[in-house]
């Protein structure tokens, strides 16, 4: 395996993902804000974050959808601690990270070595959109929802990740900082 082939495959979980109680409620309009950011980026990957309050069970509310000042590319993408703090410092108060999103090229929705570096908060969940965002699938399979867990990023299995993430209502704030 070359340098290349290490940051792409990852070894396989050291335990089972374990179902947990707090769910995140995600709009429509989320949704559909999310989707066409995604692919505002073009043939490049590009990253997004949803924040909003938490309660006391950790369960969360999208209410605010923004993609910050990063560097894309057809096969990664980059936020800068500063892009991030800029960010993190002009959110309400009371709101948390909830998920990291990004997109892949291909229909491959696994995190790679390099996605579990990137990500900024092991308290949210990452999200990862096929296609640059060109997804058309029945939320959320297809897409690769993934939960810090046991020192791993676990790829939550479609009825797993329907029972985590849920479509509601809601009012959401939408930001390109890109």
């Amino acid at each position: 395996m070359d340098a290349e082939d290490d940051n792409l495959f990852r070894s396989p979980p050291p335990a089972p993902y374990r179902p947990v109680a707090a769910r995140l409620h995600l709009s429509i309009q989320a949704l559909s804000a999310s989707l066409r950011l995604l692919r505002a980026a073009g043939r490049r990957e590009s990253g997004l974050f949803w924040y909003g309050p938490r309660d006391a069970d950790g369960s969360g509310t999208v209410a605010y959808v923004v993609a910050p000042e990063q560097k894309m590319s057809w096969g990664n993408y980059s936020v800068s601690t500063e892009a991030l703090t800029a960010i993190v410092q002009g959110l309400p108060d009371g709101f948390k990270p909830l998920a990291q999103i990004h997109s892949h090229p291909h229909a491959g929705v696994e995190h790679s070595r390099y996605d579990d570096r990137l990500t900024s908060s092991k308290k949210a969940l990452s999200i990862v959109f096929p296609h640059y965002g060109r997804y058309r699938g029945s939320f959320p399979v297809g897409l690769g929802v993934h939960e810090w867990q046991d020192g791993y990023w676990h790829l939550l299995a479609a009825a797993e990740a329907a029972q985590r993430v849920v479509i509601g209502g809601g009012v959401i704030r939408v930001e390109d900082r890109r």
